[in-house]
Formats: structure tokens, C-alpha cells, sequence
């Protein structure tokens, strides 16, 4: 791979041998460089494909250009940080976005902007973990800048990290998702007339069976094959309760997004909601 420009002195614009253009991520790898010198992979932290993403509608030159190097650093330390905590690698649609909201955010802060932070508690309940690795990531900006963002970045934060786990899942898409647990959830709590215990490894099973559910959703892909119909008659005669919320669950995303949800999925549900509580059975 062979250098083409230097964008700062931390992004260069290379091509490699099949002569796709790159745009090279790393402390001082634009610095003192000429066209056709060749690059040292040592230098680099991380790499993107030059054209813009169709998917994302991300165009990495002109994002990497527009960031404060430091702060493409300090996203590389965050991301770094939640990947170890959360056992997760950020791919390069997540880094960008983590290196941009961290860019905005302190430019909000400093401005003395805030949002509403109606949805913070929801959020905390529904994603525990990656609430917590926020909470880490708020600490490491406020180390690296002196700067303490507003506790309303704890929401957004989580959704970048919940994103992050899912390969092609937009922030957008997370925040639809959260929604969505949060009004399951809530039919669930209400059906059973009972405060279910958000603390519990049942609702945490739950929770994540609802998050890969929501995305399979949302990218069209099909939920697997169907079970034997005598495991699903036996399912329904021995959790009736927990099968009718079920129902009530299906009849509320495909009202609310016209989710055809299937015989299999609601049997899932079903066990999840009976394991969630069974105690007020």
C-alpha cells in the first residue's frame, strides 16, 4: 500500500495493490509523508474503504478531515474501553459514529446544551451492561478533555454500544428497538399486573431475546425454522397466561409495524414470559 495525500497529520489517503483507495487511520501517519511512499502497517490504527458507504451514507475522508485528531484518539481509547468491557469489537461504521457523537457532544456541552433525559432510567434497565460501560466512557472524556458531558449522553452513549453488537445495526435502528422493548416489556408487566424484577437473569434473557428478534425485524431475515407443532401445542395448553401475552405482543408490533410475527416466535416469547413470571402465575 502506497501513500496518495495526507488529509492531517493523523489521516492519509492510500491505494493498495489492486488500486482501491484506503484512508488510513494513525498517530502522525500523514506527517512528512510523499506521494508513493510506501506504508509502514505499523502506522496504522485503523483503515476505510475511501467511497461512501451506501448502506451508513458515511464518506470517511470527510469525516476524518472535519474531527479533531484528538478527538478520532479519544473515540479510539472509548471504543477500546466498552469493546474490552463489553467483549465486542466496533467496526468502522461504530468508531465513526462514537468519534463523531464524541466531537458534538462536547461542542453541545460547552455551548451549555442539553437534552431531555425522559428515557434514561428505561434505558439503564434495558441495557444494564453497556449503561454501565457509558457511565466508563462519560469518566474517560471528562479525564482526556476536563470536560463533564451532561447525563443525558449516558442514554446516547448505550445506544452506540448496544449498536455496536449488532454487524449493519444503525443507531437509529437501536433507539426504534429500545422503544419497542420498553412497550413489550410494559404489555408483559401489565397482562401479569406485576413489577417484574429488572435485576433478575430471566429478564435479562428476555430483554436480549427481544434485541435480536427486533433486528431480525428490521433487516427482513427470518427467525429459523418452525417447531414441532406438538411441542407448540403442549407449550400453549401448560403457560396459557403467558401465551396470551404473547399474543398480545404479536398483535402490538404488527400494529405498530406491521411485523408478521410467527407461531415459532410467539411459542419463544411465550417461554420467556413464563420464566420472567412464574412466580405470579
Amino acid at each position: 500500500m502506497r501513500y496518495i495525500k495526507k488529509i492531517n497529520n493523523n489521516v492519509a489517503l492510500a491505494k493498495d495493490e489492486s488500486g482501491t483507495e484506503w484512508v488510513l487511520l494513525g498517530r502522525g501517519i500523514g506527517f512528512g509523508k510523499n506521494a508513493g511512499d510506501e506504508v509502514h502497517t505499523d502506522e496504522v490504527d485503523r483503515r476505510f474503504k475511501a467511497e461512501e458507504d451506501t448502506v451508513t451514507h458515511q464518506n470517511p475522508p470527510m469525516i476524518l478531515a472535519n474531527i479533531d485528531p484528538a478527538i478520532l484518539q479519544l473515540a479510539s481509547k472509548v471504543s477500546q474501553e466498552a469493546g474490552d468491557f463489553l467483549g465486542i469489537h466496533f467496526s468502522n461504521y461504530n468508531y465513526l459514529a462514537i468519534a463523531d457523537h464524541i466531537a458534538f457532544a462536547l461542542e453541545r456541552t460547552q455551548r451549555g446544551e442539553d437534552y431531555p433525559n425522559e428515557f434514561r432510567w428505561q434505558v439503564g434497565r434495558l441495557y444494564p451492561k453497556e449503561y454501565a460501560a457509558a457511565k466508563r466512557a462519560l469518566a474517560t472524556v471528562k479525564a482526556e478533555t476536563g470536560v463533564s458531558l451532561p447525563k443525558s449522553e449516558l442514554t446516547f452513549f448505550t445506544y452506540h454500544f448496544v449498536s455496536a453488537q449488532s454487524d449493519a445495526t444503525l443507531v437509529e435502528d437501536t433507539v426504534e428497538m429500545t422503544e419497542l422493548i420498553n412497550r413489550v416489556v410494559e404489555i408483559v408487566s401489565y397482562s401479569f399486573q406485576m413489577q417484574l424484577d429488572t435485576s433478575s437473569l430471566n429478564y435479562s434473557r428476555f430483554v436480549t431475546h427481544l434485541r435480536y428478534f427486533v433486528v431480525r425485524q428490521i433487516h427482513g431475515e427470518s427467525g429459523g425454522e418452525e417447531l414441532d407443532p406438538t411441542i407448540g401445542q403442549v407449550i400453549r395448553m401448560k403457560y396459557p397466561k403467558a401465551y396470551e401475552a404473547a399474543g398480545k405482543i404479536a398483535a402490538y408490533l404488527e400494529q405498530a409495524r406491521g411485523w408478521h410475527i410467527s407461531n415459532n416466535e410467539k411459542l419463544y416469547i411465550t417461554l420467556h414470559v413464563w420464566r420472567l413470571t412464574r412466580n405470579n402465575h
